[in-house]
């Protein structure tokens, strides 16, 4: 065990062999939208026998390297606006959807109250993913922004919000799967 080959998250020591492979799995799970494979993906080392705390720095320190990922693949500049953030993520994955097209999908299932609540829950995990990629693009003498600590923390806790955030990451990082 080298130190560079192992990061140090509070009291969590995470191998970055396994990190970097993670983040690979969830870019390529992504971009084949393989919703089993990207479950497995983020999935710590050890599985579901993680200990809580072990977890949470595992996502939290996974989600962090996504974002940084996705910022690099994408080419912004450094100090690049939150509002231009936005709209390079919204070329990539195109306009969020809306509660009549998530209606349209699955009518039988769906109803409009929850169409309505699933498109603001996508639109919220956007913005999570636009100040977290902003973390990459920002000085780095520059502290992290408000918005982007909380951004961090509330995907980092919240599963549903975590699996979607790291999903829409995963899609903004270049596919792996055409590098050398």
């Amino acid at each position: 065990m080298t130190p560079a080959t192992y990061e140090k998250d509070a009291d969590v020591t995470i191998d970055k062999a396994a990190l970097g492979n993670a983040v690979k799995a969830v870019a390529a799970a992504a971009h084949a939208d393989d919703a089993a494979a990207l479950y497995q993906a983020v999935m710590p080392p050890a599985g579901t026998k993680t200990p809580p705390a072990e977890a949470a720095a595992w996502f939290g320190t996974l989600l962090i390297h996504l974002a940084l990922t996705a910022a690099t693949d994408s080419r912004l500049a450094r100090g690049t606006s939150r509002e231009a953030v936005s709209g390079w993520i919204g070329e990539q994955l195109g306009p969020p959807p809306t509660p009549a097209r998530l209606r349209a999908e699955d009518p039988g299932r769906i109803d409009h109250l929850q169409a309505v609540s699933l498109a603001e829950s996508y639109s919220q995990c956007r913005e999570y993913a636009t100040d977290l990629i902003g973390i990459g693009l920002a000085d780095p003498d520059e502290a992290p922004a408000e918005r982007a600590i909380n951004a961090h923390c509330t995907v980092t806790n919240d599963k549903d919000t975590r699996i979607t955030v790291m999903a829409m990451l995963g899609r903004l990082a270049a596919d792996p799967r055409g590098r050398d």
